[in-house]
This record gives structure tokens, C-alpha cells and sequence, in this order.
């Protein structure tokens, strides 16, 4: 057990996955604190990208950039295929606009620009038609769980529709406090608590596990749209400034896992070793599936809780969850451009 102090929502994720330890029912996955301290010591430095590039990627308006986030976060998930060897990330498409290969999640923001263009707003009327299942053909063919996808968007557009006059624009403005500061947590009314929150948005952001009586609020996807509002925001003249960004989750996708387990942080037992290195379906919400996420969002935490104890003993300013994420992110997602011959696990799954 660590005697760290967390933020509530990563304190949240990390004592059941310490309680699952003590009890010694940690069974596929275990964590090594040892690393963590060697690689919190090194003190990276690392920067928050502002998503301004590549061209055509992102809108270059930054309110097009927050609501646009928000929607794409809905359905940011399950770009995996087994069927490619070495990196698991098989789904691909040809952008009709461009003629270019998008492949993966890269897909999905540039596609999301070319439908929405640099409008301020996303509005339900918007989400419902794209939610029709001729339109999300079209839009990105072929894409794995397109099903749940356009369930998720509907859920979502009925959400906007029933509480926020159907605009995403005021959903982002309703999350802001008396000073004009955008925040994930405002005692119920902030922006992770609305997205997450299933009498808002049904199930489109949901995403907590359960292990007995251990509870595991992921919420990867609603964590996520406000750490890229907030890389944004850091060179707007227009955004909201996000006032409590130290107060964000964890955000356990499938990228983060892979490094951890390239840096020997985190080591799986013999079986799923073999599961994920073969690519077999691990089952959504089996304690295989539920042991590597919980392991990644509390390595994750006491990742960032490590380096900014050395960063304040320097005397320099604290990271945030968007300096770390993204830096293991990229670090999972460059490990097959350096010739490593691990692979992401794969689970079909709507939460990473």
C-alpha cells in the first residue's frame, strides 16, 4: 500500500487496485513500484501538444477544436483488428476528400473536421443524423462495433437534446464555474461528472468495472475530451481556461498498457502473456481485461504522483495528466516504429 496522497478521482481507481493486491487476488497482472520510482526519477520532460497539427487533422477554430473533442471522445474506441500481425491496428480507410490511408483513431478527427467544419457548435440535430446508419457507413466505413457506435452517438445526441437545448457549445459552458473556468468537477456539475454521468448521457461515456465488491470508475473517454480542451486551451484567446485540470483521471486506453509492459512495469501472467501476444479476444469486464486497465490507471497515478515529487524537490512546476498520458501514449504507439514486436491487448470494447 502507498502512502501517497491522490486526487479523488485517481484515488478512486487506485485503492481498489491496491485492494486487490493485499488481498493477493491480483491474478494476470502485477505491478513493479521499483520501476515506477526509476522512471518518476528521470524527471522527463515533457510538453502538452495544443492539437493545432497535423493541417486538417483538427479544426484551427478553437470552439469547433473543444465541441468536436467532445463528440469524437463518444466514440473513440475499438480501433483494433487481430487479423493485422504485429501492432493489432488493422482498420483502416481511404479519406474520399484527400485520397490518403487513415487508419485507426487518426481517422476519426479529420473525418469529424470534414462533416462539421470549423462550426463553433455541434448540435443534437447534427449527432442524430450522423447517428443513421447510412450516413455512419459513409463516414467511417467499415469501422469495428459500428453498431454500438451509432448507439453511443444517439444516446449522446438525447442527452444534449434533454438538458442542454441540444448543443454541445452549452454543454461545455455549463461545466464552467462563476469565473468563466471550465471544470471537470464542480460538485455535480462539472465536466467529467455531467459526461459520466448515465441520467445525462446515457450510456455514451459510462465506463466502470466491477470486481466483487471493487468498484473501478474508469471513465476514459470523459476524461479524455477535457484534456484535450485543455491542450487547446493553452494557446486560445477563446477557450475557457481549465481551472482544475490537476484534478482529472487517469486515462487507461489500449497504448498505455503496451508501455507499461515494454518498460517492465507492469508483467502478466503466463496465460494472458500469451493471450495478448497472440491477439486472442480477452473478454470485456473479465478479470483479465479488468486487472490490465486498473494496473495501467494506477501505475498511471502513481506514475505522475512520483514525478512531481521530484519536480517540486527541483523546484519546478507539477504535470498534469495531459503531460502524462500523452507522453505514454506516444510511447505505446511508437513501440512498433522501433522495431519492438510487442502488441496492444485486444478487447472489443466501446470504454478505450
Amino acid at each position: 500500500m502507498s502512502s501517497r496522497e491522490y486526487v479523488p478521482a485517481l484515488q478512486r481507481v487506485v485503492t481498489p487496485w491496491e485492494t486487490l493486491v493485499e488481498r493477493g487476488l491480483n491474478t494476470y497482472v502485477t505491478v513493479d513500484q521499483v520501476v515506477l520510482d526509476e522512471l518518476a526519477r528521470t524527471n522527463p520532460d515533457l510538453a502538452v501538444p495544443d492539437w493545432r497539427y497535423p493541417p486538417g487533422q483538427h479544426p484551427e477554430n478553437d470552439w469547433a477544436f473543444a465541441t468536436q473533442v467532445v463528440v469524437s471522445s463518444v466514440i473513440n474506441f475499438a480501433f483494433l483488428n487481430r487479423d493485422r500481425e504485429r501492432d493489432g491496428e488493422g482498420w483502416s480507410m481511404t479519406d474520399p476528400h484527400t485520397g490518403a490511408l487513415l487508419s485507426g483513431s487518426n481517422a476519426l478527427h479529420p473525418r469529424i473536421l470534414q462533416r462539421f467544419g470549423e462550426a463553433e457548435d455541434v448540435t443534437s440535430a447534427d449527432i442524430f443524423k450522423l447517428a443513421q446508419k447510412e450516413a455512419f457507413d459513409e463516414f467511417l466505413p467499415g469501422v469495428p462495433l459500428a453498431d454500438q457506435r451509432m448507439y453511443l452517438l444517439t444516446d449522446f445526441a438525447e442527452g444534449l437534446q434533454d438538458h442542454f437545448d441540444g448543443s454541445v457549445h452549452n454543454l461545455i459552458d455549463a461545466s464552467c464555474d462563476a469565473a468563466g473556468d471550465l471544470r471537470l468537477f464542480n460538485e455535480g456539475d462539472g465536466m467529467v461528472e455531467r459526461l459520466a454521468r448515465m441520467r445525462y448521457f446515457g450510456r455514451a461515456f459510462f465506463d466502470t468495472s466491477y470486481l466483487g465488491d471493487l468498484v473501478f470508475p474508469f471513465n476514459k473517454r470523459a476524461d479524455l475530451a477535457p484534456v484535450l480542451i485543455y491542450g487547446r486551451s493553452l494557446t486560445s484567446k477563446t477557450l475557457p481556461r481549465v481551472a482544475d485540470i490537476d484534478q482529472s483521471g487517469a486515462i487507461p486506453d489500449y497504448r498505455l498498457p503496451q508501455a507499461f509492459r515494454a518498460k517492465k512495469v507492469m508483467t502478466y501472467s503466463d496465460e494472458l502473456a500469451h493471450m495478448v501476444d497472440t491477439l486472442q479476444p480477452i473478454e470485456r469486464d473479465s478479470q483479465a481485461e479488468i486487472e490490465i486497465r486498473a494496473a495501467t490507471a494506477y501505475s498511471t497515478a502513481y506514475l505522475l504522483g512520483g514525478i512531481n515529487e521530484v519536480r517540486a524537490d527541483a523546484g519546478q512546476d507539477p504535470y498534469n495528466m495531459a503531460h502524462v498520458d500523452f507522453w505514454l501514449w506516444k510511447m505505446g504507439r511508437e513501440l512498433k516504429k522501433n522495431g519492438d514486436t510487442s502488441v496492444p491487448h485486444y478487447t472489443e470494447t466501446t470504454a478505450y
